[in-house]
């Protein structure tokens, strides 16, 4: 079963130039701007170029996949190789870095029991939408909860409602 998605937010449109958002054409620009003048007193050859790289990699290093920005992806990626590794080998280079940028290697290690937990409010269950039987053969549709206390080499619920 799939909803319907009738936001109008999806397919708006962002206004830029060739695909690309203004605020992102504005960030390169603006950053692009900023190493030229600093470039312009150290370096005055280099200012150009050097600010023209600058506003292509902005641009470049903002363009969003799956939600994230390319910088933020590159980040996370270099971030998960170094808890792997730092996990792997803890007094190594990788394990010495992590503790340097507090990666707790630790997670790295998945527990089934933390991952798979239900959310604290979703444990709780309400007993009283369900319908109740005391015997599993008066469960004719098989929508209901039947309690069941049978010791171990009892017959199964379905063996019993046949």
């Amino acid at each position: 079963m799939a909803a319907d998605f009738k936001s109008h937010i999806l397919s708006r449109d962002e206004k830029g130039f060739g695909g690309i958002p203004f605020k992102r054409l504005l960030l390169g620009g603006i950053g692009g701007g900023f190493a030229y003048t600093l470039f312009r007193f150290a370096l005055p050859d280099l200012a150009i170029p050097v600010g023209v790289a600058v506003a292509i990699f902005l641009i470049a290093s903002t363009a969003p996949r799956g939600g994230l920005p390319l910088w933020m992806r590159l980040w996370l990626n270099l971030r998960g190789a170094i808890l792997l590794a730092a996990a792997q080998n803890r007094t190594g280079l990788a394990g010495e870095l992590a503790r340097m940028l507090s990666l707790p290697s630790n997670l790295a290690a998945l527990d089934a029991e933390v991952v798979f937990a239900p959310p604290a409010g979703m444990v709780e269950v309400d007993l009283s939408e369900w319908v109740t039987f005391a015997r599993a053969r008066d469960l004719d549709r098989g929508d209901g909860l039947v309690f069941v206390n049978a010791p171990l080499g009892a017959p199964t619920l379905e063996e019993e409602a046949l």
